[in-house]
């Protein structure tokens, strides 16, 4: 049986791993809960969960990207544009090849009217991701507005 001495060691070690696990699991669980939020239209709560998953530094490197990317959509979505265009490269200094951060760059573009840097985020989308007909029918789409302009 151990002593006293290890079993309060052993009681703290185990609360320090708790409490690490909880830790990692909260910047995850803003993002999961940003995402509900952004799903029901609210997006400065989408924002502020975002941002507060970014500020808990306890995100993997992907989970980081993925918290600038949505904070980006939900910032464009409250017409927010240079915030959401400065998250869309957060998270590609991070993710180089996430496509779907390219993809919604696009549609910031696009509303601003800059054609050019929204068909290439468009062919970026869908050169990452192939088989996406999502991204293949964006990149399609762009190809024609820019001809138009």
């Amino acid at each position: 049986m151990p002593s006293m001495a290890a079993r309060s060691f052993l009681v703290a070690l185990l609360s320090v791993f708790i409490m690490a696990a909880v830790a990692l699991a909260g910047g995850k669980d803003d993002i999961m809960a940003g995402n509900q939020a952004a799903q029901a239209g609210q997006f400065k709560k989408a924002e502020a969960l975002y941002s507060k998953a970014i500020a808990s530094k306890d995100l993997t490197p992907a989970n980081l990207a993925v918290a600038y990317n949505n904070r980006g959509s939900a910032r464009d979505d409250l017409g927010r544009t240079k915030a959401a265009l400065a998250d869309y490269a957060q998270a590609l200094a991070i993710d180089p090849a996430y496509a779907e951060v390219y993809y919604n760059r696009s549609y910031t573009y696009e509303k601003l009217k800059q054609w050019d840097k929204a068909l290439a985020d468009g062919a970026k989308a869908a050169e990452l991701q192939p088989n996406d007909d999502t991204y293949l029918q964006r990149e399609h789409y762009l190809r024609s507005k820019a001809k138009g302009k």
